[in-house]
């Protein structure tokens, strides 16, 4: 085949040259290299894409860590603020009780002392009674069939 003429006669030129032998060994570290390059190349691109994805996972999921602690914060506050309010309510219902107890106490004090002025009226009221009772029933007495 004449292909195989030329590359034959080709290889014995360089054999023939002087530095024959060490442009073949060059040309085939080359080709070595280049067939190392070909298998390696494709594996070095999906390790460097593969690096590239996990990367992007892990912002991802620090984004999704950030929002989350974000929202538990902003739900934190909100509980925070209703306790506060809960409190200040309670507060205030207590202050109202309290008020609502001083003037309860108040009217209960009005209320005793209204009482013992009617008490001390009826007392003597009743012995105002028992003077005209004993005056007329007295009167009664001497003046009819005893």
């Amino acid at each position: 085949m004449p292909g195989e003429d030329a590359a034959a006669r080709y290889v014995e030129g360089l054999a023939a040259a002087e530095n024959g032998p060490m442009w073949l060994f060059v040309i085939g570290v080359l080709l070595i290299l280049a067939a190392v390059v070909v298998k390696v190349l494709p594996v070095y691109r999906e390790t460097k894409l593969k690096r590239i994805e996990i990367e992007a996972e892990r912002e991802k999921r620090k984004a999704e860590e950030a929002r989350m602690q974000n929202e538990r914060e902003r739900e934190r506050t909100a509980i925070a603020a209703k306790q506060v309010e809960a409190q200040n309510n309670s507060t205030a219902a207590m202050n109202a009780m309290t008020a609502q107890m001083s003037v309860l106490t108040a009217g209960i004090d009005e209320s005793k002392y209204r009482s013992r002025e009617m008490g001390a009226a009826m007392g003597a009221m009743a012995t105002q009674v028992d003077e005209i009772h004993g005056a007329v029933v007295g009167q009664c007495r001497v003046g009819g069939t005893d």
